[in-house]
């Protein structure tokens, strides 16, 4: 097991609170962290899947007396898929406010269905965490920098998930079977997805566009779904931690898009996947958009992991000016170009830096990675 920078703070919020949310995609490592920690703790524990039906009935009625008669005396109940119980933000208000002497462990592959006053307060107290695929800097601090960076191209190409960082030469076999789990079998349970071939023809244009500026027309014109249907199902993927949606930014200045989106993957290995492309680096004409879709998931799960409040962007033009990536943290602007090649010399808009003189500009190509990666 790769370990994580979160083992700590799960372990200590698991033995100091009544209840934890542990939040991310399927094949990330969260049960077999929960149990890693509960073993070492030496206690017995419940276990219970929400996906399944009978455990789902189990919590038709929330109150004092039917929660105990589910979770008898144990001091530990860890129940996955909690997303797919309706009444799941009764049962963390009845353990909040209850005197309980458990610890309710809660793994969801999807956001929770609990309103945001409660979600706000579970994150402003540090009861919920999210678990991503492996980061860069935790598999460098595992396997060592130089080992890491030798096996950079792979990363690119196959991406983080744990099951595939063991073993890359089971990876594109893995990576068709996490399509099936982490997309069509991860959003939530009360959204209508009845359209799984138009979907997989959105998300494949998707990973073909990675980077560009997106028309919910124009996709939903190519794989047959009205442009409303074509927004909700990106937002779904967003919430089921397979898509990321930055908005552009935009100050009322000259050409600037307004109200657009650039779409990337969580995970490189899931967009490659998609297209069905693991050629090499040198095979390859998208080096550009899967260094850059890398560069950007990479940079947001660093700040997660950091626990920095940051604001996600892109910039561009209607004359195609364009800044790749924008973080605004306390007021401050940092805006980033990404390029594969090492030498090669990158121009950022005059248009940009006269909009927007008082951000950094910066560009991020293999020999200036490294620090943006792990930048506090």
């Amino acid at each position: 097991m790769i370990p994580r920078l979160q083992y700590k703070t799960i372990k200590q919020k698991i033995g100091t609170n009544k209840l934890l949310l542990l939040s991310g995609p399927r094949e990330v490592g969260k049960q077999t962290i929960v149990k890693e920690i509960l073993d070492s703790v030496g206690f017995e524990f419940l276990e219970l899947n929400a996906k399944q039906r009978a455990t789902k009935k189990l919590f038709e009625s929330v109150d004092e007396k039917s929660l105990k008669s589910v979770f008898g005396s144990n001091r530990f109940v860890v129940i996955h898929e909690a997303q797919y119980i309706d009444k799941l933000q009764e049962i963390i208000e009845e353990i909040l406010s209850g005197e309980w002497n458990l610890t309710l462990i809660l793994t969801c592959s999807y956001e929770p269905m609990i309103d945001e006053l409660l979600r706000e307060v579970l994150q402003m107290q540090g009861l919920e965490v999210l678990l991503m695929p492996p980061s860069f800097y935790e598999l460098a601090q595992f396997n060592g920098l130089p080992v890491e960076e030798s096996l950079l191209e792979q990363r690119l190409i196959y991406g983080n998930y744990p099951s595939v960082v063991s073993d890359l030469s089971k990876a594109e076999t893995k990576l068709k079977e996490l399509v099936d789990q982490v997309i069509f079998t991860n959003l939530g349970f009360t959204d209508r997805i009845n359209k799984g071939k138009k979907l997989m023809h959105m998300l494949q244009i998707l990973a073909f566009e990675i980077g560009d500026a997106v028309s919910y027309n124009d996709i939903g014109d190519r794989c047959g779904l009205d442009n409303e249907t074509v927004e909700r199902y990106i937002d779904l993927l967003v919430k089921s931690f397979v898509l990321i949606k930055l908005p552009s930014y935009y100050n009322n200045h000259r050409y600037e898009l307004k109200k657009s989106h650039t779409i990337y993957f969580v995970d490189n290995g899931i967009r490659n996947v998609l297209i069905n492309n693991f050629n090499p680096m040198t095979l390859r004409n998208d080096w550009d958009q899967i260094w850059r879709n890398w560069l950007i998931s990479e940079r947001i799960k660093w700040n997660q992991l950091n626990n920095k409040e940051v604001e996600y962007y892109f910039w561009k033009t209607h004359t195609k000016q364009i800044m790749d990536y924008l973080e605004i943290e306390n007021g401050s602007v940092s805006a980033y170009k990404t390029s594969w090649e090492k030498r090669k010399k990158m121009k950022f808009p005059a248009s940009f830096s006269e909009a927007y003189p008082f951000s950094k500009t910066h560009a991020l190509n293999r020999s200036t990675y490294w620090g943006f990666l792990t930048k506090k």
